[in-house]
C-alpha cells in the first residue's frame, strides 16, 4: 500500500469537529438566540433575521432555502455597524426607520450584540473536555503508515489539530513558537519535503484563521499565542463573518493559494464536516475536478448509506459540475469521528486514488 506525497490532501469543515464538542453554525445560531439579553436585543436580532429572510425571499429562496447562518449574521451586522464608512452609504436615502430605533445612537446596539457574539465564539471554541477531540489523533495513525506529511486545509478556527503536535509529531503552522518575536512565515510552507529542515508529519492551512491568532497592531505582523484570554473578540484573526474570504494580507491569500496548488497535484481530495458552502472553496474544487477526469472528491457526509447517492447529486450540483462527472465524487456515510477512527483508515484512502503506471500498489 503505497502513494506519493500530495496525492491526498484533506478539508475540514465545521463538521469535523462537531463531536469535539465545537458547535456548528446552525447549532450556533439556536446558541445566539438562547443568549439574547432583554426585548430590545430580541427585537433587533428578529429584524435583522426577519431582513436577511427577506431578501432571500426576493431571489426565490424560502424556509430551510435561506442561507442564515452564524456567519450570514455577524456579516450583516459587520456591514450595518459600518454605517457612514460604507461606501455604499450616499446611495442609500435613509435607513429604515424601526431599525434605526433598534440601532440605537450612531448603530452602538449593532455593534454592541455583534462584540456580545463574538466574545461567546471565544468560549464556543474552547469546549470544557478538550479530550473529545482526540478522535484527530487518527492523522496521526494516518502519517505513520503513509509515512509522508499530511497537508491539511482547515476552515475552521479551533485548535482541534494544533493539539497534536507533540515532540515526535510536528505539526507546521507557520509559526516558530509562540508570541510576537515568532511572526507567521510563509518559507515555512515551502519545499517541506526537500529542504535541509526536519519535515514535519503534518502541515496546517487555517484559511480563515485561528482563534490563537493575534497581530501587531504596529507592524501588522502575525503571531500565535498559547492562551487566548489575551486574545481582544473583537480584534480575532478570523475570517469570519465577511461576504468576502479573501483578505489581501498574509497568510489568508497565501494559504488559498496553496489549496489550489495542491488541489491541482493530487489525486485525491477528502472533505470532513463540510457542507460546501464556500463560494471561493467550491470554485477551487470544481477547478481542480474539471483539471484532471481522473481525480477523485471524498466526501465524509452524515447520512445513511442510502442517501449516499443522493448526496452526490447535490455535490455535483454544489460544484457546478457536468453529468459525466459524477463519478469523480465519492460519497461515504458517517461522522469524521468515525472516519478517523476507522481500523482501515489509509488503505481505505489509498484505494481510491486512481491507479497509474507511475504510482506503485
Amino acid at each position: 500500500m503505497m502513494s506519493r506525497s500530495k496525492d491526498i490532501i484533506f478539508l475540514l469543515g465545521a463538521g469535523a469537529s462537531a463531536e469535539a464538542g465545537i458547535p456548528v453554525s446552525a447549532q450556533m445560531i439556536s446558541h445566539v438566540e438562547q443568549m439574547l439579553n432583554g426585548k430590545a436585543e430580541r427585537e433587533l436580532y428578529n429584524h435583522v433575521k426577519s431582513a436577511i429572510h427577506f431578501s432571500a425571499g426576493l431571489k426565490g429562496r424560502f424556509g430551510d432555502a435561506v442561507p442564515f447562518n452564524i456567519e450570514i449574521l455577524v456579516n450583516t451586522l459587520y456591514e450595518l455597524e459600518r454605517n457612514e464608512e460604507h461606501p455604499l452609504y450616499p446611495f442609500i436615502a435613509s435607513w429604515n426607520s424601526r431599525f434605526v430605533a433598534l440601532a440605537g445612537s450612531d448603530f452602538s446596539e449593532v455593534r454592541r450584540f455583534r462584540q456580545r457574539i463574538l466574545d461567546a465564539l471565544k468560549k464556543w471554541m474552547c469546549p470544557e473536555d478538550a479530550n473529545k477531540g482526540n478522535y484527530y489523533r487518527g492523522l496521526v495513525t494516518l502519517q505513520k503508515e503513509l509515512n509522508y506529511p499530511l497537508h491539511v486545509f482547515s476552515l475552521n478556527y479551533d485548535l482541534c489539530v494544533e493539539r497534536l503536535n507533540q515532540s515526535e509529531f510536528r505539526v507546521e503552522t507557520g509559526f516558530e513558537d509562540y508570541g510576537p518575536d515568532y511572526s507567521w512565515d510563509w518559507e515555512r510552507f515551502v519545499d517541506l519535503e526537500s529542504s535541509n529542515n526536519l519535515a514535519p508529519q503534518l502541515v496546517l492551512y487555517k484559511l480563515h484563521g485561528s482563534i490563537n491568532w493575534k497581530r501587531n497592531p504596529a507592524t501588522k505582523e502575525l503571531f500565535s499565542v498559547e492562551q487566548i484570554q489575551t486574545v481582544d473578540a473583537d480584534k480575532m484573526e478570523l475570517i469570519f463573518g465577511r461576504e468576502f474570504k479573501l483578505e489581501a494580507a498574509d497568510p489568508y491569500l497565501f494559504f488559498a493559494y496553496k489549496f489550489r496548488d495542491l488541489s491541482l497535484e493530487s489525486k485525491l481530495i477528502v472533505t470532513l464536516g463540510y457542507g460546501f458552502g464556500d463560494g471561493h472553496i467550491n470554485k477551487m474544487l470544481t477547478q481542480s475536478l474539471r483539471n484532471d477526469p481522473e481525480r477523485r472528491l471524498l466526501v465524509i457526509q452524515r447520512c445513511t448509506e442510502n442517501d449516499c447517492a443522493a448526496k452526490v447529486g447535490e455535490v455535483v450540483s454544489f460544484l457546478e459540475l457536468d453529468p459525466n462527472q459524477t463519478e469523480q465524487v465519492v460519497v461515504r456515510a458517517g461522522s469524521a469521528k468515525d472516519f478517523l477512527e476507522s481500523a482501515n483508515f489509509a488503505e481505505l484512502l489509498v484505494s481510491y486514488i486512481p491507479r497509474s503506471e507511475d504510482v506503485p500498489f
